[in-house]
């Protein structure tokens, strides 16, 4: 079978892309806290036509980063917010939110992961003589 000639036309269907509409839109929809497969429904393309044209768009895709960084920048904040405690006037009355310690927990384990992660590592050295006998303390539920 020969190959066909190239007739200078693209192959398949021609693109739904407007540079000139969809990063505008696509930007304010990501600065919603939408994820990408629900933007993509918006804009009535299937999800792998938005990550083509993420890629073959960088306008497109800085419009999504810029998007996005809208709403991350807001709950960066309120955790922050949450961690350090706040006072705020409800009815006239001044009330106090105290430091939540989840909060400081996730955030500690999160931006400084080598000093506040749960996982404790053990390194032995030397030569073990016989079998490793581990004892545990009592856990949940379980008596003195």
């Amino acid at each position: 079978m020969m190959a066909s000639k190239p007739t200078g036309k693209p192959n398949g269907r021609p693109t739904k892309y407007d540079p000139k509409i969809h990063p505008g839109i696509i930007a304010k929809l990501a600065a919603t806290g939408m994820i990408d497969e629900d933007m993509a429904v918006v804009l009535d393309i299937n999800i792998a036509t938005y990550y083509r044209w993420k890629e073959a768009h960088p306008e497109f895709s800085e419009a999504v980063a810029r998007g996005k960084s809208t709403p991350l920048t807001a709950v960066e904040a309120a955790l922050y917010r949450l961690c350090k405690g706040y006072t705020y006037d409800e009815g006239g009355v001044k009330r106090t939110k105290h430091p939540d310690v989840r909060a400081i927990q996730f955030y500690l384990k999160n931006v400084a992961p080598d000093k506040w992660r749960d996982k404790q590592e053990v390194e032995h050295s030397g030569e073990i003589k016989g079998p490793l006998v581990i004892i545990r303390g009592p856990g949940k539920g379980e008596g003195k």
